[in-house]
């Protein structure tokens, strides 16, 4: 019978003997991020290297990286970690919603570990966030028409437009049970639907997103009015925004002619406007094609929106927050982009235009005075536009 001493000296050796043997295990075991161009080198690369590196890796100028990172810096809301910078901590997730890669592609890039990686994606959509509410906010409304850079002379005639309005359908992974909302007009694929509003800058100046796929565009509208909490933009008297004939055509919101060539497609290869329905609907469309071009340009530059990863969904819908936020501030920031450049012309009909009009207007609680109202204006900037022969 062994004596309590030897029982303990004999765990000891035991021990001992445990620790060695996954010692031995280790000897040779390569670390899981061994790359010799660590995050720090990889971002003096990117920051110092030939400028189309990081215009491609991050989808944006180096000034307006720079810029970016050093605003979160001053306000507080992102700051050196004891190995990783604040700009590395913005272009990993950059990459991650510019490449649309997953969080295991990252982490061989930039040579840190998955919780590395995971933990500070968040950090930077918080602060993205945070910034959103300084980027995505109303344009002065009485700017005058001859500042707008483009299709003056339809300005001085849309006098009371301020913006352009409508919705977009943005990839989302949705668990199965729940998919049916998402599944958008008869597609097999989900989607959450964007409600956004634009200026003639191409500037989001309101968004709202995380709708069901399925709902129409003049429901998202009139509940996003309805809630308080949700700060849709009060517009001053006679101002208005464009909007296509998904939505009702009342005070705050100019509608085209129905059952009349609307989209600009309709008036290209020499099909000029017959009348002056068809006119107003050219310079109606001209005028809101900007909304279709600033969504064309979120999506060109951002594909991770049109094959979204499988984040949980509220995260989805921060991330396409996020994605406007950073088109805001580089719109205001850069003087000229390639994505921007793609979509300058404000007379080419883009693909990501979603023509899903039905053939009936949905009612948006607005009164029989608001719709004559707007019915009037409308007829007499057909009448303007007939009188000079618009085409």
């Amino acid at each position: 019978m062994l004596s309590d001493k030897q029982k303990s000296a004999l765990k000891i050796i035991a021990l001992i003997l445990i620790i060695k043997i996954l010692r031995k295990k280790r000897i040779g075991r390569r670390p899981d991020t061994d790359s010799m161009l660590t995050g720090p080198r990889y971002m003096k690369e990117l920051v110092t290297g030939n400028p189309a590196h990081c215009q491609e890796m991050l989808r944006m100028k180096i000034e307006a990286f720079i810029s970016m990172c050093h605003h979160f810096r001053i306000r507080g809301w992102l700051q050196n970690s004891r190995y990783i910078s604040v700009e590395e901590k913005v272009a990993m997730f950059l990459i991650a919603l510019s490449h649309n890669i997953r969080n295991r592609f990252v982490k061989r890039r930039f040579n840190h570990s998955t919780q590395t990686i995971h933990r500070y994606f968040y950090e930077v959509l918080h602060a993205m966030l945070n910034f959103s509410k300084e980027m995505i906010v109303d344009t002065p409304y009485d700017q005058p028409a001859h500042q707008i850079r483009e299709n003056r002379r339809i300005r001085h005639i849309f006098q009371g437009a301020v913006g352009a309005l409508d919705g977009t359908l943005i990839s989302a992974v949705v668990p199965r049970d729940q998919q049916i909302p998402y599944r958008g007009r008869g597609r097999g694929e989900c989607y959450q639907n964007v409600l956004a509003i634009c200026d003639f800058d191409m500037l989001f100046t309101f968004v709202w997103a995380g709708w069901e796929g399925v709902a129409h565009d003049s429901r998202v509208l009139r509940e996003t009015m309805n809630d308080p909490a949700n700060n849709f933009p009060i517009l001053p008297p006679g101002k208005y925004f464009l909007c296509d004939a998904a939505y009702t055509h009342t005070r705050r919101f100019m509608a085209p002619y129905r059952n009349v060539r609307y989209w600009l497609a309709d008036f290209q290869n020499g099909r000029r406007p017959r009348n002056k329905e068809e006119r107003f609907n050219l310079a109606h469309a001209r005028l809101r094609n900007v909304i279709e071009r600033a969504f064309g340009v979120l999506k060109s530059r951002f594909p991770i929106l049109k094959r979204m990863s499988s984040y949980p969904f509220a995260v989805q819908r921060n991330m396409v927050i996020a994605c406007i936020t950073m088109h805001n501030f580089i719109r205001r920031t850069c003087i000229s982009d390639q994505f921007l450049d793609k979509f300058n012309d404000p007379n080419a009909s883009y693909d990501n235009a979603q023509h899903h009009v039905d053939n009936f207007e949905v009612g948006g609680g607005s009164t029989q005075a608001d719709q004559i109202f707007m019915l009037t204006l409308r007829e007499q900037i057909a009448t303007q536009l007939n009188a000079i022969n618009y085409s």
